[in-house]
């Protein structure tokens, strides 16, 4: 499973970063879709499961099965990718932010780019921020896996999200200028209305 938007101060959080919250919201898949349209040709499967995990979503790819204490939603069949909502508070951008960092990222080439740009682009500072961010975990939070994979699934995606989706707060103190104006163009290019079904 890929890691998703948490609240404040939890597992994908950089330090330093505050996230932001909504009102809850009917309907959220719906508005979601209505908001940003490229969300409906993805044939993603949704499922709002209200808990108390800390989470706000997951983004389950087609083939994770998930694990014994977190294990992949019934409904969501095997070779179908989905969202699992927890946090009646998730916002549309929530939904669209762990959707681009999780999958659009991996099937759709301006995406991808995006995402590999920004990964190079990453200053001293910023992964430093990261290591940080894995140590704490590790020892406050119980993550146990190795840095790599911590970082493939859930440190960079969550430093991806921050600034464009809204998530932190003091952007100007967590991305640099040429960081933040590539990412107002990618979601200039996520707010276009799709024309054809990414696959």
């Amino acid at each position: 499973m890929a890691e998703g938007v948490v609240r404040s101060g939890s597992k994908g959080q950089v330090a330093g970063a505050t996230s932001k919250t909504a009102p809850p919201q009917s309907d959220l898949w719906a508005q979601a879709q209505q908001q940003y349209p490229i969300l409906s040709t993805l044939g993603l499967q949704f499922k709002m499961n209200p808990q108390s995990n800390q989470k706000f979503l997951e983004f389950w790819p087609e083939r994770e099965p998930g694990t014994p204490d977190a294990p992949r939603p019934q409904d969501f069949p095997m070779g179908t990718a989905g969202l699992e909502v927890y946090d009646p508070n998730t916002r549309p951008i929530d939904i669209l932010g762990d959707v681009t960092s999780h999958h659009l990222m991996n099937i759709d080439p301006v995406i991808k780019n995006y995402y590999s740009s920004f990964e190079k682009s990453l200053t001293p500072q910023q992964q430093a921020r990261l290591t940080q961010q894995y140590l704490y975990e590790k020892q406050n939070q119980g993550e146990t896996r190795p840095y790599p994979t911590w970082y493939q699934m859930s440190g960079l995606p969550a430093y991806f999200r921050g600034y464009v989706f809204n998530q932190w707060d003091r952007p100007e103190e967590l991305y640099t200028q040429p960081q933040m104006q590539q990412f107002d163009q990618m979601m200039n290019y996520l707010k276009q209305p799709p024309k054809k079904a990414v696959k």
